[in-house]
C-alpha cells in the first residue's frame, strides 16, 4: 500500500485510524498531524463536529 499512497498517504491513513480509536491522545493527534503538515486543531475540530467540511 505504501507504494501506491506514498509516505504522506500512509501518514494520513494512520491519522484517520488513530482518530477512530478512543485511546488515542490529543498529543498523538498533534504529532501525527504535524507529520502530515496539517493543523491538528483543525483536524480535532472537524473530527468532533462530525467531520463536516466548512470554510
Amino acid at each position: 500500500m505504501s507504494r501506491r499512497n506514498g509516505k504522506l498517504g500512509e501518514h494520513l491513513i494512520e491519522l484517520f485510524n488513530a482518530l477512530q480509536r478512543r485511546e488515542t491522545t490529543f498529543g498523538q493527534i498533534y504529532a501525527m498531524s504535524a507529520s502530515c503538515g496539517i493543523d491538528a486543531r483543525r483536524v480535532l475540530a472537524d473530527h468532533f463536529q462530525g467531520g463536516e467540511l466548512h470554510g
